[in-house]
């Protein structure tokens, strides 16, 4: 098998695990308790992946890890005022 298939199944294994573990509040708890204990999650994993990769290169870790969580708290503020623009325009 070549590299990059072996690259493309073992993004998509990681990828399909990790979004796997987001299920597990939706299923467990009241949506929006699973909302909150999913965006907290998520918000984890982005904290300790960017911690890692700034290790890896060996950059000072506060940086990139504001960079990525500024990012994320931006997607997911806009996500959730668009989402309710939306309801409000098809309601």
């Amino acid at each position: 098998m070549s590299e990059i298939w072996e690259s493309t199944i073992a993004t998509f294994v990681a990828k399909f695990l990790i979004a796997l573990t987001f299920v597990v509040p939706v299923l467990l708890l009241p949506l929006e308790e699973a909302m909150t204990v999913s965006v907290g999650w998520g918000l984890s994993l982005l904290t300790v992946l960017s911690y890692l990769l700034a290790r890896a290169q060996q950059i000072p870790a506060w940086k990139v890890i504001a960079e990525h969580l500024v990012i994320g708290i931006s997607v997911i503020a806009i996500t959730h005022y668009v989402g309710g623009w939306i309801h409000a325009t098809l309601s």
